[in-house]
């Protein structure tokens, strides 16, 4: 890949659907298991499109902001729980706890890297 912010997107992409899998595989098929691998699955084509068609890589990268700020906002609710978890307390849902701490780390890392990247451009 040509810019590494194309490349950025398409491993958060890469790491939300392991996510996801991970989720999955760690207890009942539900619904909002599935969200971070949608979400990384979206993100990283927009990784590819960005790649493949560099005159629109500033849209595909914008687009994948957005999301990834979606996937964070909507993720933060897991962070008091998994604060408890680390204290060795007891959660409702401690994998979709971790799932959610999980996907706030990630898509916080690209959101970060959007930032740093814009900088060095301007």
């Amino acid at each position: 890949m040509g810019s590494s912010l194309p490349a950025r997107a398409l491993w958060t992409g890469v790491f939300l659907i392991l996510v996801s899998i991970l989720a999955v595989m760690s207890s009942t098929l539900t619904p909002t298991a599935l969200i971070p691998g949608v979400l990384g699955l979206v993100i990283a084509l927009l990784g590819i499109w960005a790649d493949k068609t560099p005159s629109q890589q500033p849209l595909a990268m914008n687009i994948a902001l957005g999301l990834s700020l979606l996937g964070l906002l909507g993720s933060l609710r897991g962070i008091p729980d998994f604060i408890t978890l680390l204290g060795g307390g007891m959660v409702e849902r401690p994998v979709a706890t971790m799932a959610q701490f999980a996907t706030v780390f990630i898509c916080l890392g690209f959101s970060i890297r959007w930032l740093v990247e814009r900088r060095r451009k301007a």
